[in-house]
């Protein structure tokens, strides 16, 4: 740090910190250090070894008004050669994008035609060829050069290479001409350095590779969810479809034949049609309506299935034989999968234990995770006891479970007791159910949705485990882009008395019944209840009912949906009274989508 301050004098104000950042794909990430660690000098080492090195200033330290004065100044050769200060043991040199550094036995220095000599000869410039103007020493990659010297060149940088994301530097571009020198390089976007390492240098290799790994793994971590899941959606084929006959009484079923039908492919779009109760069919296409409110139902199913125990937003895998024989499990892991990239809502009533197993492999239950409350009970008796006699007294209930669980020893202290606990948490919530786990996992791995969420855990994290996050009429107003007649028009007059009615709608249902209510407006328009984590495609609009233009032999009284493109649409009341009676009605007795 001191090196570059030195090399840059002036133009680093003091005020300016320095950041050092490494690559990792196409962005710059600063060093996840473990606890207690500080990125010293022999992390350095250790870490970036033969990569390259980025320093990142605080600020923007030129502007385009005095780059043309000041970069040409700042880069060339010859200004900054004498600023460098050579000591015996090495030597730096910062050119724009570069930083050389030296080993011991022999040092470079720049020249002022732009090559390099050895501080042994003053009159050497030449490179392993014998021609003037470069450095001598093997090459390697990004062109680093080793042996006894370390160079780190790039002077068209970064054509292509990751950027650090200022947008004041001109390192990154060079003003449209490739042929132009580095005299006109901004330093602003970062420089290399490259410590010289042999190439056989590797020391605590596994610490290098732990480090880069975190680093890694933080920038995955924070890439947004829906940018993830459009992605996967992405290589769905619209061509073709995969139909799927359902009856809201019996989803789960429906949703099973569907699934294991030998033309399932859930790389084609879902086309869903609903049949009620006496069998008819529901008249309408599957543009995504349909779809959604088949997916909304089939997680809430799944939620209160008995492939599953525990609280109500926090539950874990319950051991059900018939659902292991009939491969449910699997189904349901695929179920969700699907939800996610089709653009239905997440499972969001897993529990944190669940979560860590799917993300890590392990997870440390704790004693509310047991869903059986009679064996709730007794485990709490054994890890309230005070004294050895009480904790074999509270065992005693628990022998031949103990003996299945593989938990039956000998308690020699009272120091036993949390081990004992521990171990009965254990078997209970995750190692009984090791078989069922397997099967959702593998059902998870459809579209490629359970590597997603192993890569970027924070992220799908909300999906899974329950966060409260209430729907406000706010949200709900701000998700339908409202659709005028032309300014002006009568139609656009009536219109404009509508839109308010609409807000105070939601701003009442949200005082007088809180979110439910505003789910129930927002599945009688869309098919779901809550914001797929996907988005919703088309955007919700609200639209108007104009009786001559929809052939109406009369005027309409009550909203209608289209939960295929999203839209509800408003009947054109002078009277909110009577325009909340008519939305209130048609809430209360829509049954299936799109209907009112």
């Amino acid at each position: 740090m001191e090196r570059i301050r030195d090399s840059f004098g002036e133009h680093i104000p003091e005020d300016v910190s320095l950041q050092f950042l490494m690559a990792c794909g196409n962005k710059l990430v600063s060093p996840k250090l473990q606890e207690g660690q500080e990125l010293n000098g022999m992390l350095i080492h250790k870490v970036f070894k033969t990569k390259g090195l980025y320093v990142r200033p605080s600020r923007i330290l030129l502007t385009d008004s005095d780059e043309e004065n000041e970069c040409s100044h700042i880069t060339t050769r010859s200004t900054l050669s004498s600023c460098v200060t050579v000591k015996d043991d090495d030597c730096l040199e910062v050119d724009g994008p570069q930083i050389y550094t030296g080993r011991p036995s022999t040092t470079n220095v720049a020249t002022s035609d732009g090559g390099m000599r050895s501080k042994d000869d003053p009159t050497s410039s030449h490179d392993g060829d014998g021609n003037p103007g470069t450095s001598s020493g093997d090459e390697h990659g990004y062109g680093i050069k080793h042996a006894n010297s370390s160079v780190v060149e790039r002077p068209t940088a970064m054509q292509g290479s990751g950027t650090s994301g200022h947008d004041g530097g001109c390192l990154a571009r060079n003003y449209g001409n490739p042929g132009t020198s580095s005299h006109n390089e901004d330093y602003s976007s970062y420089l290399t350095l490259m410590a010289a390492l042999p190439d056989d240098y590797s020391d605590d290799e596994e610490l290098n590779q732990a480090i880069i790994a975190s680093m890694e793994s933080q920038t995955a971590e924070n890439a947004p969810v829906q940018e993830i899941l459009l992605e996967l959606s992405s290589k769905i084929s619209t061509k073709q479809q995969c139909k799927f006959n359902i009856n809201r009484s019996a989803v789960w079923d429906g949703a099973v034949r569907g699934f294991q039908r030998v033309s399932y492919d859930p790389n084609l779009m879902i086309t869903v049609k609903f049949s009620d109760d006496m069998g008819r069919n529901e008249e309408g296409i599957d543009l995504g309506g349909p779809r959604r409110e088949f997916l909304r139902l089939l997680m809430e199913t799944m939620a209160r299935s008995p492939m599953f125990e525990g609280n109500e937003n926090s539950k874990n895998f319950a051991l059900d034989s018939a659902a292991l024989r009939e491969d449910r499990y699997y189904t349901a892991g695929r179920a969700i999968a699907v939800s996610l990239v089709h653009g239905g809502p997440p499972p969001n009533f897993l529990s944190p234990t669940v979560y860590s197993l799917l993300v890590n492999g392990s997870a440390k239950p704790v004693l509310e995770d047991i869903a059986d409350m009679e064996l709730l009970e007794k485990v709490k008796k054994v890890s309230e006891s005070t004294t050895l006699e009480e904790l074999e007294m509270s065992k005693a209930p628990l022998l031949d479970y103990l003996a299945n669980a593989g938990c039956l020893r000998p308690m020699q202290s009272i120091r036993d007791r949390d081990l004992l606990v521990d171990d009965i948490v254990m078997f209970q919530v995750i190692h009984r159910v090791h078989g069922p786990f397997q099967r959702f996992c593998e059902g998870l791995k459809t579209l490629g949705v359970l590597e997603k969420i192993q890569r970027h855990p924070e992220s799908f994290r909300p999906l899974f485990c329950y966060e409260p996050s209430p729907l406000t009429a706010d949200q709900v107003d701000d998700i339908f882009s409202i659709w005028l007649s032309p300014e002006g028009s009568n139609k656009r007059a009536a219109e404009e008395i509508v839109v308010p009615f609409w807000r105070d709608y939601l701003q009442d249902a949200e005082e007088e019944e809180g979110p439910s209510k505003l789910q129930k407006i927002l599945s009688f328009a869309t098919g779901a209840s809550v914001l797929p984590p996907i988005g919703f495609s088309p955007t919700p609009s609200v639209q108007f009912i104009h009786k001559e233009d929809d052939d109406f032999s009369s005027t309409p009284m009550f909203p209608m949906a289209n939960t295929c493109v999203n839209c509800i649409k408003l009947p054109l009341h002078v009277s909110y009274q009577l325009f909340k009676e008519k939305f209130d009605f048609a809430l209360g007795n829509t049954y299936g989508f799109g209907r009112a």
